[in-house]
């Protein structure tokens, strides 16, 4: 719904916002902090302030909601904005980044007064175009991190677990940690998503995140695999696999259960466990398969099918 901006209107999504607040016991002040000021909350929460949707979206997300259950209120500039993000994000997605950065800097030009929020979603944005230009991952991971300290502002020494996080900025973290895995850097790409899992389980009430903790830990066993870390592979895969099941991505099931199939078979395989230990592996096997198959990802069900033919010598698992 969009509204004339001459238009009064009281802002519903403010006393949303106050309401989850409360319920979840936050504070003005975490609930905000690197992205407005108390005082501007607190008329946002009043319906006192119309307050530009970019903000909502991530003071919502901040307490774990998706905003597609809420009717942001746009105005005429916001929709604007809103539209600008879209073509943006379209023409990325198309590869047209001469037109994307064009975009962008118009983008910058209507928002330059807007607050990190649209400062953090430009600088994003110019690594995004950075990596697909074939550009320095150090320079990506430069314009990450400075993404992530508009709203974070003291991420690069004391990390991030006193903040409350949108998901959206959780997606700028882990992206700087798999950017740290690609320059070699594992041990630091694994210390920032180690931190990410306890923040996670330190908000167990936000619905928003219930997929970012599989995705997570995905990435993180793929490089504990690399250590031979496996005792902690199959407790974060274990872990992973218990998040919200209502709610649990089904390929990122199929992964977690593939990634806990493959290291239960090398412990198994390397102790000569005795072969009723072979059914535990090969049940994760299955069950990954049958997920992968209903999700239609022929390349994980033609290699698990392969895979169990050439190992285990089964004619069929269909």
């Amino acid at each position: 719904m969009i509204f004339n901006e001459n238009e009064t209107f009281k802002n519903k999504i403010g006393f949303a916002i106050q309401y989850f607040r409360q319920k979840n016991k936050l504070s003005q002040s975490a609930l905000c902090k690197g992205v407005c000021s108390v005082s501007a909350l607190s008329r946002i929460e009043a319906g006192e302030r119309e307050a530009d949707a970019l903000l909502l979206e991530v003071l919502l997300e901040r307490m774990g909601k998706t905003t597609d259950k809420f009717e942001l209120i746009l105005t005429d500039s916001d929709y604007v904005s809103f539209q600008k993000r879209q073509e943006i994000k379209r023409l990325i997605h198309n590869n047209d980044l001469v037109g994307a950065a064009e975009q962008l800097d118009l983008y910058q030009l209507i928002n330059q007064a807007k607050g990190n929020v649209h400062k953090q979603f430009i600088t994003r944005t110019e690594s995004k175009i950075n990596e697909l230009k074939g550009g320095a991952i150090e320079k990506s991971i430069d314009l990450l991190t400075k993404a992530v300290t508009y709203t974070v502002p003291d991420f690069r020494t004391n990390g991030f677990n006193e903040y409350l996080l949108s998901s959206s900025e959780l997606d700028i973290i882990i992206d700087i940690a798999i950017k740290y895995s690609f320059i070699g850097a594992s041990a630091k790409a694994k210390d920032i998503l180690f931190q990410i899992l306890e923040y996670l389980d330190m908000r167990k009430y936000m619905e928003a995140m219930n997929n970012l903790y599989p995705k997570v830990s995905i990435i993180l066993c793929r490089l504990l695999n690399q250590t031979i870390d496996f005792d902690k592979i199959i407790e974060i895969c274990s872990k992973g696999l218990k998040k919200d099941k209502s709610n649990l991505k089904l390929e990122y099931k199929g992964e977690l259960l593939l990634i806990k199939a493959q290291t239960r078979e090398f412990m198994i395989k390397r102790e000569n466990m005795q072969l009723k230990m072979v059914k535990e592996y090969l049940k994760y096997y299955l069950e990954a398969y049958y997920i992968f198959d209903i999700c239609g990802n022929t390349t994980k069900t033609d290699y698990i099918k392969r895979y169990l033919k050439e190992e285990n010598a089964w004619e069929y698992i269909d």
